[in-house]
């Protein structure tokens, strides 16, 4: 599937960073309108008939959406090779996160419950190229750089010509080969920085991806064996800082190993469940597991000890379901949230061909034009914690897989109850006053607003349907 599904943004500073979905944080619908919730105590029609769960933490059965797990394996037992270009002085940096990653708890914490196993590195999966990349590259010229290495490698087994010198138009040094596991997959992740020096390109459009606000992405060549390796990309795009490409080496590092088979498949891990496809749509199919945590602002910090690098927090389908922190490794303290009833949902039947996907069944409300529609959410938290505000965000625009915009329509929003804590609901009333083009509207429950307009809050997106 090439860069449609392993471009997106990874919002991390002051800066955009890029991973795998869409475009300019994380989809259209975080432009959308936006109310802070003020309509408290309005009218809100008839509740739900949702009772609160027993006594304790999280009061509610929370309703989790989860990533799914396609035909296509995981890396077991990944083996990453740091790639870096003359003149670079962040190399021994990134050779150090690449040599730090895979035994770090952070590693463990974001990919083991998928079935990826400890990483491995060292000074013999350090590659210092001799010669300088041009000034710009497009994304297919760097797969057509890589497809090269990867095939030199397994030609020469990672030695090079006579006396180990690579031959006339291989890769000088030529790479390690990559390591096949059990089952005969490809274990190898070859991990680029690519420099500030370089930029690279839409194919389609021109663009530098650097001023797209797309600074990484995984994917995937073939040995001259029909043996598929994944790669992954770290660009050094200007005005950037060594911590925002150590985040971007992270997150595209786990959906290397989650999800290595991008281009012949099958796919690994990737795409809400039907259920949850709200999730999809609201996002822009930021829908790999590091994609679904990048948008939030705590999903960013510096891990410590042994592994002193500045990381992106990584989706877990068990702590979602759990009622934890859905991103991994879990935030200090306590977590809080929201969650829909499915008892109060509708299975409704989408057109999304607008969006570039086809017809699907999923859970989601019915509204008629002009008619008020009610439904409930719960305030829900692992632990004793202070409450919290909530609003909500009805976009004006939606985003297919390629970024383009697509109409939401229009509605009012009401909610009843705007602060909340464990075991609180509230009343979410619902007016649709403008039809959308495909049928449908996406709109989301909001909290924990961030500090900066870089990210979006945490969000609980739903979908409604046109009666």
């Amino acid at each position: 599937m090439g860069y449609v599904r392993s471009f997106g943004i990874l919002a991390a500073a002051a800066s955009l960073l890029a991973a795998c979905g869409s475009s300019s944080k994380g989809s259209t619908a975080a432009k959308g309108d936006a109310s802070t919730g003020d309509d408290a105590g309005e009218e809100a029609g008839e509740a739900g008939d949702e009772a609160a769960g027993p006594a304790g933490y999280p009061a509610f059965t929370v309703d989790a959406p989860q990533i799914l797990k396609h035909q296509g394996g995981v890396l077991a037992s990944p083996v990453v090779v740091t790639i870096t270009w003359p003149g670079d002085t962040n190399a021994a940096s990134y050779e150090g996160f690449g040599d730090a990653l895979g035994a770090s708890s952070y590693w463990t914490a974001t990919t083991s419950q998928y079935g990826v196993g400890p990483a491995t590195s060292g000074a013999a999966n350090h590659v210092q190229m001799n010669q300088p990349l041009p000034s710009s590259m497009s994304y297919d010229d760097v797969t057509s750089f890589v497809t090269a290495a990867v095939q030199a490698a397994t030609s020469d087994g990672g030695v090079g010509g006579e006396a180990g010198a690579p031959d006339a138009g291989e890769p000088d040094p030529v790479w390690p080969a990559p390591v096949l596991g059990a089952k005969g997959q490809a274990q190898t992740i070859y991990s680029l920085f690519i420099p500030v020096s370089t930029s690279v390109t839409d194919p389609g459009s021109g663009q530098s991806f650097c001023d797209l606000g797309a600074l990484g992405y995984h994917d995937e060549v073939s040995t001259p064996g029909g043996v598929g390796v994944a790669f992954a990309v770290t660009l050094e795009c200007p005005t950037l800082s060594l911590a925002l490409n150590e985040e971007t080496a992270a997150h595209e590092s786990i959906e290397a190993a989650t999800d290595p088979y991008v281009e012949y498949g099958p796919p690994g891990f990737y795409g809400f469940d039907a259920n949850h496809l709200a999730w999809d749509l609201y996002t822009g199919y930021n829908d790999e597991l590091s994609d679904a945590c990048e948008n939030w602002q705590d999903s960013y910090y510096e891990e410590s000890a042994s592994f002193p690098y500045w990381v992106q927090r990584s989706w877990s389908n068990s702590g979602a379901l759990a009622g934890h922190d859905p991103c991994a490794p879990a935030t200090a303290g306590a977590y809080h949230g929201m969650t829909l009833f499915p008892s109060q949902e509708s299975t409704i039947k989408i057109n999304a061909s607008a969006l570039g996907n086809p017809a699907s069944t999923t859970k989601g409300f019915k509204a008629t034009v002009g008619q008020a529609m009610t439904f409930q959410v719960g305030f829900y938290s692992d632990a004793s914690t202070t409450p919290w505000k909530i609003a909500y965000d009805f976009p004006s625009d939606l985003a297919d897989d390629m970024g383009n915009s697509v109409s939401n329509g229009k509605a009012t929003v009401k909610i009843d109850k705007t602060t909340g804590q464990n075991g609180d609901l509230a009343n979410v009333t619902v007016t649709v006053t403008t039809k959308a083009p495909s049928g449908f509207h996406v709109m989301a429950i909001t909290w924990d607003p961030p500090t900066s307009e870089e990210f979006l809050p945490h969000y609980l997106p739903l979908i409604i349907l046109d009666e």
